[in-house]
């Protein structure tokens, strides 16, 4: 029995340390706090653009290597295209035949123009056949039947002229067209001759080669990336939930994936309008405060964007705000629900605009 008395009290004990709410406590402080966007991306000439084949075909030659200075025109590769060259000779020949048939000797037109003149002709004759009749008959001297067989000879021989002129009309006009098409169908081929030949738009830098000598290209692979030589930038993916607080001029500090634990400084320089649907993201530019050689394009990156900063700032840690803008504050042993307004929000504190001093206590459960 005396265990059992023993026992009882233990287990009040135990039950009503349970029931004993627990609390963690804490005070504002004042101290400086920093908020950063963080965003991903990749360093990029600036202006850079992807040399894209148009067409299929094998590189016969490449006359650049990367980090080459190259002019505005200069052929970088060279592509293998006979086949367009077969294209071309084609064209050629469709063309020129083309012009023999619009010429004025042309056989085909020649046949047609001898057609009107015989139809002239057999017109002109039924003519001076029907003014013959028509004097005869004045005088009896010929029947109303050979009068009417005259006349229907001739309207029919007048007929046959017009027909004559109307089918030469036609086929110089086709003749003419074929010419005018076989014509553009050769300058489509030639022009597209001229791109087997990939050059350079505008003057820049080699940064990165994609397909080597003797490599098959297919139409839209890319066989070169060129940009700006004087000039590197940062190109950062930011969420649309975040792209507002970007603005112009804003702090940028840069680790790179291949230089962990050092930090570039940069600026924000440009901000694009758009939002990407494949990346689900916005794109900001920023450039490097300071040149840095050797920086290779295309290495990846992490970067915190600094949207604001302040020296004496009233804060608290994040895990103690309720719903975004609420505090358990405790006052002479009792607890109340206190609304704050918060400000510069950074990865552990929040900044605290109204609503708190830095005398209270505030509270949460643990």
């Amino acid at each position: 029995m005396k265990s059992k008395h023993w026992i009882l009290p233990l287990m009040l004990l135990a039950i009503s340390m349970s029931c004993k709410p627990k609390f963690e406590e804490a005070s504002p402080r004042t101290g400086p706090v920093t908020e950063a966007i963080f965003a991903s991306g990749k360093i990029e000439p600036k202006d850079a653009y992807i040399l894209t084949a148009m067409f299929d075909g094998y590189i016969l030659k490449s006359f650049v290597t990367e980090n080459d200075i190259v002019k505005d025109g200069q052929e970088l590769f060279r592509l293998d295209n006979r086949q367009q060259n077969t294209q071309v000779n084609i064209a050629k020949t469709n063309a020129e035949f083309a012009r023999i048939n619009a010429s004025a000797s042309s056989p085909a037109l020649l046949q047609l123009k001898a057609q009107i003149n015989a139809a002239k002709v057999k017109m002109e004759t039924d003519s001076i056949t029907l003014a013959r009749y028509q004097r005869l008959s004045a005088t009896n001297s010929v029947s109303k039947q050979d009068l009417d067989v005259a006349s229907l000879n001739y309207r029919s021989s007048v007929s046959n002229y017009q027909a004559a002129l109307e089918n030469y009309k036609v086929s110089a006009n086709k003749v003419s067209q074929d010419l005018s098409n076989s014509q553009s169908q050769l300058q489509n081929a030639q022009a597209g001759n001229q791109y087997y030949n990939l050059q350079a738009i505008g003057p820049g830098k080699v940064y990165q080669i994609f397909k080597k000598q003797g490599d098959l290209v297919r139409k839209g692979d890319q066989v070169a990336q060129l940009g700006n030589p004087d000039s590197i930038v940062i190109n950062l993916d930011i969420d649309e939930g975040s792209i507002s607080k970007i603005m112009i001029g804003q702090q940028v500090l840069v680790e790179l994936n291949t230089e962990k634990n050092k930090t570039y400084e940069a600026r924000v320089s440009k901000i694009y309008p758009h939002f990407n649907e494949s990346s689900q993201s916005y794109k900001v530019e920023a450039r490097f405060v300071t040149e840095n050689p050797g920086l290779i394009s295309g290495t990846q990156l992490q970067a915190n964007i600094i949207t604001s900063k302040k020296e004496n700032a009233l804060l608290i840690p994040h895990k103690f705000v309720i719903n975004g803008n609420k505090v358990l504050v405790q006052k002479d042993q009792k607890m109340d629900t206190v609304k704050i307004t918060t400000g510069i929000t950074s990865d552990d504190w929040i900044e605290v605009l109204t609503g708190l001093n830095a005398s209270d206590k505030i509270v949460k459960p643990r």
